[in-house]
């Protein structure tokens, strides 16, 4: 046993036997040890929720949130458009990026080429993220929809991604993590 231990353990000791010899009762509080099981309890119960929000989703070709339903292989650029106006990102390839704005989450809609949609990207919201993509861990995705149907690796310029890809119905849903810590965004493609 090291000297902290045993200094440690005399301290107590000492302390508890003053408390008993003056008549004291010591109290001892377990609000920081509540507070964090409690605030890690609240974070578990938001990403179920949001796993569930975005799965149910997935299974009818689209996302969460969206102010309108646009749903992959029906509707267009033009719906997309009318509904968002010009992309303030501006338009990359095939996809068109619209960006989170207080409280209001970030989208990307990738067309194929007849401009129909063809994948939906969530960025979930950037003030509070921690109500959203932010509270999904690796750990409770895969305790919420069980093992993926499909784990990818790849390096997105510095940035080692992870995908974890889950059937939903005839569509896709793949989870994007950044460093395998932080949720970067979700993915609903067609079934590969």
């Amino acid at each position: 046993m090291g000297l902290k231990q045993r200094l440690s353990k005399i301290i107590v000791v000492t302390a508890i036997a003053g408390f008993v010899g003056l008549g004291l009762t010591p109290v001892v509080s377990f609000t920081e040890n509540a507070n964090a099981t409690t605030i890690k309890t609240e974070n578990s119960q938001t990403a179920v929720k949001n796993i569930n929000e975005i799965y149910n989703a997935a299974i009818k070709g689209t996302m969460p949130r969206l102010p309108i339903s646009l749903k992959i292989g029906k509707n267009n650029r033009t719906d997309v458009r009318n509904q968002f106006g010009l992309p303030p990102k501006g338009t990359t390839g095939e996809f068109d990026y619209y960006h989170a704005e207080m409280g209001h989450p970030g989208y990307a809609f990738g067309y194929d080429k007849k401009g129909v949609i063809s994948e939906i990207r969530y960025f979930g919201t950037n003030v509070e993220r921690q109500t959203n993509l932010g509270s999904i861990t690796e750990n409770n995705l895969k305790k919420e929809l069980g093992k993926p149907n499909f784990i990818n690796k790849f390096k997105s310029g510095d940035i080692k991604q992870t995908k974890y890809t889950y059937h939903a119905g005839a569509y896709d849903l793949e989870f994007i993590f950044n460093n395998v810590k932080t949720l970067d965004h979700v993915n609903v493609i067609p079934k590969s």
